[in-house]
């Protein structure tokens, strides 16, 4: 009981206490109040008397914030608490208690708002002891209003103004009309004085030298301006502007505003706030004030013009929020209650940001609200997440015609502390709310500052051919197209930081998808400036190269978008550069929620998409991904572009770099947390809570550490009527199907899967469930004419509360799902807490994985774990072989192709299955015209027969092997049959001396003189049985100047990387294909048929190699066991 009194008497004497105090005088005539402290504990009351001060008094009949005051059982409600009042009728007396106390809990500090990444904090701003330098207390200045200041009188409404020429004008008080143009020569300066409200209307500014309103020491921080910019929207104006002065603020010379600076701009939420709540918590203290405007972002899964739960409120009064003695955060009341929950738990938070500033530049209403306005009635033909097709009307909000200012020319801006408000002009290039225009170089102190662009028709903050300047701190909300916008794709260097972006629309229609792309793509029109604003976002960052630090995104199509830029775009197409291959500087601890609804791919983060010109010089935009070399994200240390024009696109092996991405969070996507088409990147500490999947990408060379997964939090999903939270999956991680190398380590899924028994997500439940195909690692299977290498590898995982864990389709039985693959380092995916190798496990393999008893088939997935440390040379090993191009020439158009509905014919030209006697009768793993082929290698040899006879040439094109793991590959031919076995490299170019392009193998007398070979020898028996090992060839020659040798994993190559390509993270090695190498087999063996066919005349031997000695049994494919003692074994 003590406990609880004493934190009722904190909070009851802290600074809160002041409201309270003065509500006594609110009476009209004098209460006295009488306080009790009561608590009920199992039915026991507990009485503190004479408290002087009532500070929680509920006051009856009075509205004051943070108290709901009911009639009928009066009683009112305060913060934490659920106090009692009663008011006497026969006396002036009101006495207070409480009748229970709730608990704090769950407040979220910032130290304990995220689990596993780290949020940075924007710096601390120190409070000025003084203020200095305020250039409206300069004593050289003219007065507006005085007529000595003007040759033609103090300017009145209608008037176009100039001003003096060597003149430093100061307005002290509004001024009355709608001034024409305000020109300031490049010799004057237009100021602003402080402590008072002052509104300015004008047609627009042309700023040749300086308009200031106080200074970074002298801030605007005792009264308001407010400029207000008029005109009408002509109906040409995208494809011809008017010129920048008009509805503008046009800056050549100086924009020098620096008005109160808020702490903070934004914040998180420290506690959920309720339906009803009139107060919010907030993680950090605010100094904001009573009368502002402040934005409470959604916490719904939707996010749109047509459908969400952002709220804009007044605030009534804030507070500073204790607890034990400490001071937290603020207690932040409104004028209104909220009519949304808006959600804090300890996975995450939502926002609420500022929107009032002390300077405010706006469009004037009349003339700036879209005349096309969305009736919010327009449905799509798609359903979304079981019932939605509610979308934006696609041509409505085209007309929207806010003012804008651009710096430009030798023009410095310096903006801080100011709120624009209705401003941007939609599809009109070039008129945003706050535009850097083409300054390069020029403006690097530049910036744009603990500001607010709200109600904006056209974006929030443009960088355009600029660098090295800062946009940090600020606050948009309610923006259609791209919010902070770099332009073209050549900016670079800009840090871009601490700011919110909430409620962003997209322009048009969005796309239309199927599967991976989408059906159309964008293009340039008079209705869409830019084709990729049909995916506006809130961050558009077409150049990674640049700063981007502890934003945080709500709504758009996605939260961050980053496109591919092939080549510059805009005012920069003759610029040789490539922004797709510039490396990331610093991109960390940025979130992302409530996005990422409208596509299944669509992620918070989304990396994604290629903004290109056509062949006919058309602006487009692929949504999607995109397949050709322009979508190709190649990040690189050396610029190929400055070696020449026609590389742009390339980067040597050597020269790889990866973007780092830091400290993400996202959260209520029903898409994808993070997703990435293409670029090679290290994610490192990652959180993803109420997410369809957490993470995709498609990448040779992709390293994810340190992630946190958790689909389901068990947070209730708000969404439009209709729409169900178990149709979005809760999936953890998707494996891709070919030519990818992911490496997965440190990570954990939580509420992740199918429900098994009493773990995962459950498929049933309409409030946060997930749809019934969920599964912690979803493995890419439908293709048979796309098929995994050795593609990826996983440590350290840790699974809690997880339901199906693997999903390998086997609806469908395919060539991807037959030989998909894992490298398990740790074995914490297989739970054996030793390395264990993955194999699929879909019927029509045989044996093919299942290659021992200790083998363990997990039906669910279907996968086989295969303990490594059970042989001593275990490991997967891949090889694409070719023997009938007739046959290979019809892979993904009639025969084997990429489709998830079982229909790909694709029949099996033959089999391969491991050495021994345990596969006799095993049929093998079918091998088919896509013939790629992965399995387990360091056994006694894989067996390669065909259905119609043996190949009279095979190439093995590619392979990925690693070399302390032999992979002998067995192939019978026709009795009599010789061979001639080459290894080649093409193209082989500028190869140091000594060095060779091609090697012809040699035979040897026995298979056991194959195995121990350098891999360049074979042995054909007198049965006609051919022995040859395979290996992974260098990627850049065949033999050095000591000869023909086994690449291993260290050997160097002649251009400063290794010859055997890889990526490597935490100790793990993925071997990469060349498609260079090739290792030929020609037979001569004579042709059946026409002699123009691809198999050998005559029947191929039906001999096969002993693999156990006598008294011996097989027992995998790599091991053998005396039959009367088990613990003595041989290895292969």
């Amino acid at each position: 009981m003590r406990i609880f009194l004493i934190i009722f008497l904190t909070f009851a004497f802290s600074d809160q206490g002041r409201l309270f105090v003065s509500a006594k005088k609110r009476f009209k005539k004098k209460v006295n109040f009488k306080c009790n402290i009561i608590e009920n504990r199992a039915g026991t009351e507990v009485v503190q008397k004479n408290v002087k001060k009532c500070d929680l008094a509920c006051r009856a009949s009075i509205n004051c914030y943070g108290f709901q005051y009911v009639t009928e059982t009066k009683k009112c409600r305060l913060l934490d608490y659920v106090p009692t009042a009663s008011r006497s009728t026969s006396s002036d007396t009101i006495t207070c208690g409480i009748a229970k106390i709730i608990s704090f809990k769950p407040y979220i500090m910032p130290n304990k708002s995220s689990e596993v990444v780290s949020i940075p904090e924007p710096p601390a701003k120190e409070a000025l002891s003084s203020t200095f330098d305020c250039p409206h207390l300069s004593g050289d200045l003219l007065n507006w209003d005085d007529s000595d200041t003007w040759e033609n009188g103090v300017p009145q409404g209608g008037d176009r103004v100039t001003l003096p020429e060597n003149s430093r004008v100061l307005i002290r008080k509004s001024i009355e009309g709608i001034l024409q143009k305000v020109t300031i020569p490049s010799t004057s300066e237009l100021i602003f004085a402080n402590g008072e409200t002052i509104k300015m209307k004008s047609k627009g500014f042309v700023v040749k030298g300086s308009l200031i309103a106080g200074s970074e020491t002298c801030p605007i921080d005792n009264g308001t301006i407010e400029i207000e910019l008029y005109g009408r929207r002509k109906d040409n104006v995208v494809q011809n502007p008017r010129i920048s002065d008009f509805k503008g603020i046009s800056v050549t010379g100086t924009l020098s505003l620096h008005g109160k600076l808020n702490n903070r701009s934004w914040v998180r939420l420290a506690r959920t706030s309720v339906v009803g709540s009139d107060h919010i918590l907030t993680q950090h203290q605010v100094d904001w004030v009573p009368g502002q405007q402040v934005v409470v972002v959604t916490s719904a899964i939707k996010d749109a013009r047509e459908w969400h739960q952002n709220e804009v409120r007044t605030i009534g009064l804030v507070q500073p929020f204790k607890f034990n003695k400490k001071l937290w955060g603020s207690i932040v009341y409104f004028t209104s209650p909220l009519e949304y929950k808006h959600v804090a738990n300890s996975n995450y938070q939502v926002e609420v940001g500022l929107l009032t500033r002390s300077i405010k530049i706006q469009g004037a209403f009349n003339d700036s609200e879209p005349t096309d306005p969305d009736p919010l009635t327009c449905e799509g033909t798609k359903k979304r997440w079981g019932g939605d097709k509610a979308v934006q009307c696609s041509n409505k909000e085209l007309t929207g015609y806010g003012g804008h200012v651009m710096i430009h020319g030798e023009g410095k801006g310096y903006v801080e502390g100011v709120e624009l408000y209705r401003m941007g002009q939609t599809n009109v290039l070039g008129r945003y709310p706050m535009h850097f225009h083409m300054l390069e170089n020029a403006c690097n102190d530049c910036y744009f500052r603990h500001s607010s662009v709200h109600r904006s028709y056209y974006r929030c903050v443009s960088i355009h051919g600029t660098h090295n300047m800062t946009v940090t701190e600020n606050v948009g909300y309610d923006v259609t197209g791209y919010c902070y916008y770099l332009e073209d794709g050549v900016e670079e260097e800009n840090t871009i930081s601490f700011n919110l972006a909430a409620h962003i629309h997209y322009i048009g229609e969005v796309p239309a998808t199927q599967g991976q792309n989408v059906v159309e793509h964008a293009v340039k029109s008079d209705k869409l400036t830019l084709p990729a604003d049909v995916t506006a976002s809130g961050f558009y960052i077409t150049n990674i190269r640049n700063n981007i630090i502890g934003n945080a995104a709500s709504g758009g199509w996605a939260g961050f978008a980053f496109p591919v830029l092939d080549r510059p775009i805009g005012q920069y197409t003759d610029v040789v550069t490539r922004p797709a291959s510039r490396i990331a500087l610093t991109i960390d601890g940025n979130t992302a929620h409530s996005t990422g609804y409208w596509w299944t791919h669509a992620g918070g983060f989304y990396f994604g998409g290629a903004l290109y010109i056509d062949d006919d010089n058309k602006l487009k935009y692929n949504a999607g991904r995109e397949l050709s070399k322009r979508g190709d994200r190649n990040p690189c240390e050396v610029d190929m572009c400055k070696e020449d024009p026609k590389w742009c696109a390339l980067c040597r092996e050597k020269d790889h770099a990866w973007n780092k991405i830091t400290n993400t969070k996202v959260f209520l996507v029903p898409g994808i947390g993070l997703q990435s088409w293409k670029g090679r990147m290290e994610i490192v500490k990652i959180e993803a809570h109420d997410v369809g999947l957490g993470l995709e990408a498609l990448q040779s060379g992709f390293y994810i550490n340190k992630m946190l997964v958790v689909c389901r939090t068990g947070e209730k999903f708000e969404m439009p009527e209709g729409s169900r939270p178990n149709t979005i999956t809760g999936n953890g991680f998707k494996w891709y199907d070919t030519n990818q190398e992911h490496i997965v380590t440190s990570s954990t899924f939580r509420n992740c899967g199918e429900q098994s028994s009493t773990r995962g997500c459950d498929s049933d439940s309409v409030e946060n469930g997930c749809s019934a195909s969920s599964s912690v690692f979803k493995i890419l299977t439908h293709s048979d004419q796309f098929n995994p290498e050795i593609m990826q590898a996983t440590k350290n995982i840790s699974f809690d509360n997880c339901g199906r864990r693997i999903a390998n389709s086997k609806e469908y039985p395919s060539t991807s799902g037959r030989t998909q693959n894992w490298i398990d380092a740790d074995g914490t995916i297989s739970d054996f807490g030793a390395p264990t190798l993955i194999g699929a496990g879909q019927e029509g393999a045989g044996l093919w994985w299942l290659v021992e008893d200790e083998a363990v088939l997990d039906e669910e997935g279907p996968v086989v774990y295969i303990r490594k440390d059970l042989g001593v040379a275990r490991n997967l090993g891949y090889m694409r072989i070719a023997w009938d191009e007739k046959e290979h020439a019809k892979v993904g158009k009639t025969v084997c192709l990429n489709l998830s509905n079982g229909q790909n014919n694709c029949d099996a030209l033959g089999y391969i299955k491991h050495f021994g006697s345990r596969f006799e009768n095993d049929l093998g793993l079918p091998v088919n015209a896509a013939a790629s082929i992965t399995g387990l290698t360091g056994g006694f040899g894989w067996l390669l027969t065909f259905l119609v006879g043996a190949p009279k040439k095979l190439e093995i094109k590619s392979t990925e092997i690693y070399p302390d793991s032999p992979l002998i590959l067995g192939i019978p031919y026709p009795e009599g049959t010789q061979v001639t076995i080459t290894a080649t490299i093409s193209p082989c170019r500028n190869l140091p001396d000594g060095y060779t392009c091609s090697e012809t193998y040699h035979e040897v007398n026995s298979p056991e003189a194959v195995r121990s070979s350098q891999g360049n020898a074979y042995h054909m028996d007198s049965n006609g049985f051919l022995t040859v090992r395979v290996i992974m060839l260098s990627r850049k020659f065949i033999g050095t100047k000591d000869g023909f040798t086994i690449p291993t994993i260290d050997t160097p190559s002649n251009d400063g990387w290794y010859a055997l390509d890889r990526f490597e993270r935490d100790g793990i090695i993925l071997l990469r294909k060349s498609n260079k190498s090739v290792i030929t087999i020609d037979a001569d063996c004579g042709v059946r048929g026409n002699g123009k066919g691809a198999y050998c005349r005559g029947t191929p031997t039906a001999y096969r190699p002993s693999v156990c000695q006598e008294g011996f049994e097989q027992v995998s494919y790599d091991k053998c066991c005396n039959k009367n003692d088990l613990s003595s074994c041989e290895y292969a």
